[in-house]
């Protein structure tokens, strides 16, 4: 693969994790209350900051020390999805990279399954990306370098040699693949009824996969 990107990284919001011993327990209980809050509440970002230190049993202050405000709280809330995400798309680069050329499009629909697949596993901590760049108005400033950036060339240029387009066209062509599949992943029964008429999840899914095969462009592998 070139460089495993993905693996050189740091998953981070910035938060710098403590080293003492009770402060770093201290950090992870209240990271670990601020998820099960996160999970229980809708909209994801009316996330109590408060609820969230009764959960962890520390005060208010405490919490605070940790978090100066509700928007870095909820940014570390997102570090553990990243690093699975950042663990899938290395697993599945590594698996393109040391793939016959080309794979073709069988290969192609299973990737864009799996990721599917980890995004509706994924639910509440997507959700409360899209909300929390839909009040900025962009990503996250610290994450944008990493994943609009070095992961994304790297992704293309694994794919380079399996396509039909070429390593500029196929960076953009990523981004706007991976969004479709965020929201089309994150359909309510409601929405696909309306969309389709039918709440069934497994043709949304194979939709995806096909709609992402006319924009990725796989060669064929018999020519």
């Amino acid at each position: 693969m070139h460089g495993h990107a993905a693996s050189r990284s740091v998953y981070s919001c910035g938060v710098s994790r403590p080293v003492d011993a009770d402060s770093a327990a201290t950090f992870d209980r209240i990271l670990g209350a601020a998820l099960e809050v996160l999970a229980e509440t809708t909209p994801r970002t009316s996330v109590s900051v408060r609820k969230v230190a009764e959960r962890a049993g520390v005060s208010l202050g405490t919490l605070q020390y940790y978090f100066e405000n509700k928007e870095r709280l909820l940014e570390a809330c997102l570090d553990g999805y990243y690093q699975s995400l950042a663990e899938l798309t290395q697993r599945v680069l590594a698996e393109l990279a040391s793939a016959p050329v080309p794979v073709g499009e069988a290969t192609i629909r299973r990737t864009m399954g799996e990721f599917f697949t980890f995004v509706r596993q994924h639910r509440a901590l997507l959700e409360l990306r899209l909300a929390t760049n839909a009040m900025r108005g962009e990503l996250a400033p610290e994450r944008q370098s990493e994943f609009m950036g070095t992961v994304i060339r790297e992704a293309a240029s694994v794919l380079e040699p399996h396509v039909e387009i070429d390593h500029q066209e196929m960076r953009l062509t990523i981004q706007l693949v991976a969004t479709s599949i965020i929201r089309m992943a994150l359909l309510s029964p409601g929405e696909r009824i309306a969309l389709t008429g039918s709440d069934d999840e497994g043709a949304i899914q194979e939709f995806v996969e096909r709609a992402a095969c006319r924009l990725i462009r796989p060669k064929d592998p018999a020519t």
